[in-house]
């Protein structure tokens, strides 16, 4: 069996990046493997007017390396669209574009293996090496060595307990939307739970298609969150800074326990919704209301749902409420209920056994990720197990930016090269992240300056 230099388990953005970047080195051996039978994101959520929250740099390579064939310019002179791009005058481009990008690569990568589910990874100690085990979907097996892994497994949808009826339910996440959305459009009183973009982008569908006709038949849209309110994430530019590798270095020099309460508390920087999606709802609200009309859309924030309990077949579920700030508890019915309730990671089983072996963990059970992206050994080991969008908490709430998946990824690369082939330690960000420090020349330093300069 071959020894690998790299083997990456899972293709998403941040390890088809890691990828595309390795294809300029190939004195790196390197293979990726993914279950799914080819590249896809979040394809519950690829709708009509949908753009990604970022700019189109933040593709697979550009922020390390613009001029690498991968890019999303590249990618549009392939199929002759630079001069319509131009006129676009967008930075925020179509989901549906970036998607289209994604696998327009993968495609290129040799070392991209769809279609193989990893079963298991061991380490073994008298090599130092992981051996990585798949299935294809035919059930042939196959195994790869490497002296390096990167799990770039992402993450799952995440449904709180209340969501837990039986049988056919009606209550599904939303990144099931795409796929249900003739079925939502068809029932008589639909409730999204969820705050954030995903939410919002539900509702502005489901409310443009909701016709005066069936909101006088009694057709309506619940709009319900826990959160204060329904609220913009931030995209003001020195805001936006807090998603550079500035900021990301800063924050991994936090104690553990203090990054876990800061990130608690920076919600509104990744958690909203763009000015954009808030806008169009509110216009066709106020379009909607001419004349004392009902819009057939209302809206109800700081209510927790406490249960959602079947009503009969015929008669939907029942949501019961609890307002955050009265106490007060209510309860509404829905023929079909949208979870909006985000992600978690969904790590694999034989995580937790290189866990008990390998990699140190925290006092919560969490991998120990250092500023490198590396989990930390604790077997004394020198192969890495890189680790791709971490929990926030890790990295700071740009973990999971895509801006930064490119960096990121450099900086693997740079470990694995042994040398800083990709520039990573330049200033990203105007402000500065740290304690502020006068750089004053040691010529100019007399003892009595020094002195009152401290």
């Amino acid at each position: 069996m071959t020894t690998l230099d790299l083997t990456g388990i899972g293709i998403g953005p941040f390890n088809l990046g890691l990828a595309a970047l390795l294809s300029s080195h190939p004195e790196i051996s390197a293979t990726f493997l993914e279950r799914k039978p080819g590249f896809r994101w979040h394809e519950g959520l690829i709708l009509p007017g949908t753009t990604l929250q970022v700019p189109f740099l933040a593709d697979l390579v550009s922020m390390a390396d613009p001029t690498h064939g991968m890019s999303f310019l590249n990618y549009l002179a392939a199929h002759d669209r630079l001069y319509k791009f131009y006129f676009y005058e967008n930075f925020l481009i179509p989901r549906q574009e970036y998607d289209d990008y994604c696998r327009w690569a993968s495609h290129q990568l040799k070392s991209c293996q769809f279609g193989e589910s990893v079963v298991d990874v061991r380490h073994v100690s008298a090599s130092d090496t992981f051996v990585t085990e798949t299935r294809s979907l035919s059930g042939a097996t196959r195994s790869y060595r490497s002296r390096n892994i990167a799990i770039g497994v992402g993450t799952a949808p995440y449904l709180p307990k209340w969501t837990g009826l039986h049988g056919n339910s009606p209550v599904f996440h939303s990144a099931e939307f795409a796929k249900r959305k003739e079925e939502l459009t068809r029932a008589h009183r639909v409730v999204v739970i969820g705050s954030g973009q995903s939410a919002a982008e539900c509702v502005l569908a489901l409310f443009s298609e909701l016709t005066p006709e069936r909101v006088a038949e009694g057709a309506s849209i619940r709009w319900i969150t826990r959160s204060p309110g329904f609220f913009p994430m931030e995209y003001s530019k020195l805001g936006l800074e807090y998603f550079t590798p500035d900021y990301m270095h800063e924050f991994h020099k936090l104690p553990r326990s203090t990054r876990r309460q800061v990130v608690a508390d920076q919600g509104l920087l990744y958690k909203g919704i763009s000015f954009s999606t808030i806008a169009d709802i509110f216009d066709l609200l106020y379009e909607r209301s001419i004349g004392g009309r009902d819009p057939g859309l209302s809206l109800a924030s700081n209510c927790e749902v406490t249960a959602v309990e079947g009503a009969g077949s015929s008669d939907g579920v029942r949501v019961s409420l609890r307002h955050n700030l009265s106490g007060e508890e209510s309860a509404v019915v829905a023929d079909a209920i949208v979870a909006a309730t985000g992600y978690r990671h969904a790590w694999p089983e034989w995580l937790d056994t290189l866990k008990g072996e390998v990699l140190a963990t925290c006092e919560h059970g969490d991998l120990v990720v250092g500023a490198d992206f590396r989990a930390e050994r604790r077997d004394g080991g020198n192969g890495a197990v890189f680790i791709q969008n971490a929990e926030t908490f890790q990295h700071g709430v740009g973990a999971p930016d895509l801006g930064l998946g490119a960096f990121r990824n450099a900086v693997i690369i740079n470990q694995l090269l042994d040398r800083e082939h990709y520039r990573v330690t330049a200033r990203s960000s105007f402000q500065n992240f740290g304690v502020p420090q006068d750089q004053i020349p040691s010529s100019r330093i007399s003892g009595d300056v020094y002195a009152r300069a401290v």
